[in-house]
């Protein structure tokens, strides 16, 4: 199935379909509070999407076939506290979508995420391999695709807003790993199909500016977070990005531009700065958003992972005839790298009849609050016409250490316009610190010369014993040189937020890789918000038993019955051919056939084999012989005899003339066993 086919300047005509198809595509789950989230699959005939929601925010994915794995958000009740935001699209996406969707770079190669689309946004890029989903799990929508030796995971769900502290936001996550022998450049894209509602011109916000043409920010001028909303004094929806901070992981520019520009182009966009966000050729705002992390060496089996928030935004307003609104994060503490500074951002709309003269604005701090060095508290805007909205921006310092809730307020005053002010409160916290230890076997064991248990799991416990939560946990393993990771293990696992209070588990499987003795391994825990941690352990790799034994039944035979014999190798390291002659006693049983061992049958193709001469008078299969194309790492079964118990008795079966050689013939060391048969009437 495929997704609707619309045209995105038709969309006030086509606004009843879409409602009606937004009905068919939507399950009208009741709420079940801030964090409760409800997620669904359906039939894709009967719904397009897969989605996740509580009762503020819906995220949806695409799950047909054209533009899979693209994504989209909704409010569903939005802020509880204003009626006018309820059911609203916060990214275009209805009733399934495709007009937003991520760009990976590899080594200059440009792919887009997902499914191939025969839509415009997208759809001249290159694809890679579907490897998961979408799929619901745990409360987030995931999806995997592969581009060469790079594996990407979407892993979507819904978080705290950073402004208003409720579940109200998508956080968007990508996680790459390399799961190549060489290292790769690796960069991201994404791109946003911004939208308020039915409202696609709102201008964005961030610090102190009202962005309403193609506009960038690089790395050290980023905002910690922009904003949209239509009014000030009555808005219906207001949207929020979160760009920097513990919660995401900062980009190193981010694009402010019309849809046309970046539908089009895969990574870069035709911008223009000063034009506004209108497409060519067309006569309606359309606006949206490039986040790029640009590429960076990705190491064989590293991992890298980028997050960005997107949902609602908070804002505390007084509404007068100069209306005010203010935003900050609604919690605060310490970075790892960096002083607890956060912004404050003030907006003030006059919202009256007449032009008001000489604005002014004034940031007024409680004791523990302070601003940073070079900021000042009162701003002079100048004169508002009625309704024009202005902007200002501070940055704060707490200074207090220990946790507290803090008020400050913004005033605001004109000529000709009463006082007016808003309050808002912000939460200072006690840094997050994290804690880990491992828990693992000492060591492996052994069992029918086998290691057991095989893998054996190491076990970290990551413990966050400080006062905010832990953003961005990676725990990483390094291993010594005589083990290694499972197949299809990854060195990094992303824990994610780590809340105080909380202890996550991490578990890794790891094999020996050849050699026996005591190994260190290291498991180091890192963040966006704490220092890195470190726990260290040591696990034995015993000596395995390289043998060739006679795998005879242990339960007795009857005269007349068939039965087999392995003749099977463990542990020969490097073995490339083995000779044998297989001895019994021919008055109680007799060989019948010989049979090529499971060892020598090669991945593409059949070893050379000799089954060898049997001689029942003499009681002996001579010359059984394999020769592999490459020497290897043997365990398993180099022959089945077949025999026929004959009579009563006790048949010792035994190996003689073994020789097991490497490449160039050097001897492969192993012990010889054999085995006895019991006969009965």
């Amino acid at each position: 199935m495929t997704c609707w086919k619309t045209t995105r300047t038709r969309r006030r005509a086509l606004l009843l379909a879409l409602t009606l198809a937004a009905i068919a595509c939507a399950w009208g789950l009741p709420a079940l509070g801030p964090a409760a989230l409800q997620a669904e699959g359906t039939d894709p005939n009967l719904n397009p999407n897969l989605e996740i929601r509580n009762q503020y925010i819906k995220v949806f994915v695409n799950a047909t076939d054209d533009g899979t794995a693209r994504f989209a958000v909704d409010s569903t009740g939005g802020d509880p506290r204003t009626p006018a935001d309820d059911d609203k699209p916060l990214v275009y996406g209805r009733p399934c979508p495709w007009t937003s969707y991520t760009t990976v770079r590899v080594d200059g190669m440009d792919y887009v995420f997902g499914g191939r689309t025969q839509r415009r946004a997208g759809k001249d890029g290159s694809y890679g391999v579907r490897v998961l989903g979408p799929t619901l799990s745990g409360g987030n929508i995931v999806a995997t695709w592969r581009f060469g030796d790079i594996e990407v995971s979407q892993v979507l769900s819904i978080v705290r807003s950073t402004t208003t502290g409720l579940f109200d936001t998508a956080k968007i996550t990508y996680i790459a790993t390399n799961h190549g022998l060489n290292p790769h450049s690796v960069g991201l894209r994404i791109m946003l199909d911004t939208m308020l509602g039915a409202n696609d011109g709102a201008p964005f916000r961030a610090k102190d500016k009202a962005i309403v043409s193609d506009s960038v920010f690089g790395s050290r001028e980023m905002p910690h977070f922009w904003q949209a909303f239509d009014s000030l004094s009555s808005p219906s929806v207001t949207s929020q990005g979160t760009l920097a901070g513990p919660e995401v992981t900062a980009p190193d520019r981010v694009l402010f531009t019309n849809w046309g520009s970046l539908a089009d182009g895969v990574w870069d966009a035709d911008f223009s700065p000063g034009r506004d966000f209108t497409r060519a050729g067309e006569y309606e705002l359309d606006s949206a958003i490039a986040l790029y992390w640009d590429p960076a060496p990705l190491a064989p089996g590293d991992s890298r992972e980028y997050t960005t928030l997107y949902g609602m935004g908070g804002i505390s307003i007084a509404p007068g005839v100069l209306s005010i609104g203010v935003t900050s994060p609604a919690e605060v503490t310490c970075g790892k790298d960096r002083p607890a500074t956060f912004p404050v951002v003030a907006y003030v709309e006059n919202s009256g009849p007449t032009v008001a003269l000489g604005v002014r604005v004034t940031l007024e701090l409680p004791p523990g609050l302070a601003l940073v060095p070079g900021e000042q508290a009162a701003h002079t805007l100048g004169d508002l016409e009625p309704g024009e909205t202005a902007q200002v921006a501070w940055e704060l310092a707490p200074e207090v250490r220990d946790q507290a809730e803090l008020e400050y307020s913004v005033a605001v005053e004109a000529e000709n316009a009463e006082r007016n002010r808003v309050r808002r409160a912000v939460r200072v916290l006690a840094p997050p610190r994290l804690l880990v230890r491992v828990e693992a076997p000492s060591g492996f064991g052994v069992k029918d010369d086998r290691f057991d248990p095989h893998p054996l799991g190491v076990k970290a416990l990551v413990e966050n014993v400080g006062g905010a939560p832990a953003y961005g946990v990676k725990a990483m393993l390094a291993l010594g040189q005589g083990v290694r990771l499972a197949e299809r293990e990854k060195a990094s696992r992303f824990p994610g937020t780590v809340a105080p209070g909380e202890t996550c588990e991490v578990l890794w499987q790891i094999v020996p890789s050849g050699e026996a003795g005591d190994f260190d391994y290291v498991v180091r825990v890192e963040s966006r918000s704490t220092d890195d941690r470190f726990a260290t352990g040591r696990v034995r790799v015993p000596e395995l038993s390289s043998r060739v034994i006679v795998g005879a039944p242990v339960a007795p035979r009857r005269v007349g019955e068939f039965f087999t014999v392995d003749i099977v190798g463990r542990n020969l390291s490097g073995l490339a051919e083995a000779r044998f002659d297989v001895r019994f006693d021919p008055s109680v049983v007799e060989a019948v056939f010989v049979s090529r061992g499971t060892a020598f049958v090669e991945e593409t193709r059949m070893a050379y084999w000799r089954e060898g001469v049997v001689d029942n008078s003499q009681g002996v299969v001579k010359g059984v012989l394999g020769r592999l194309g490459k020497a290897r790492d043997v365990t398993g079964v180099l022959a089945t005899i077949s025999f026929r118990a004959k009579a009563p008795g006790v048949c010792r079966i035994s190996l003689e003339n073994v020789s097991l050689a490497g490449d160039g013939g050097a001897a492969v060391p192993g012990s010889v066993e054999g085995a006895s048969v019991t006969v009965r009437e």
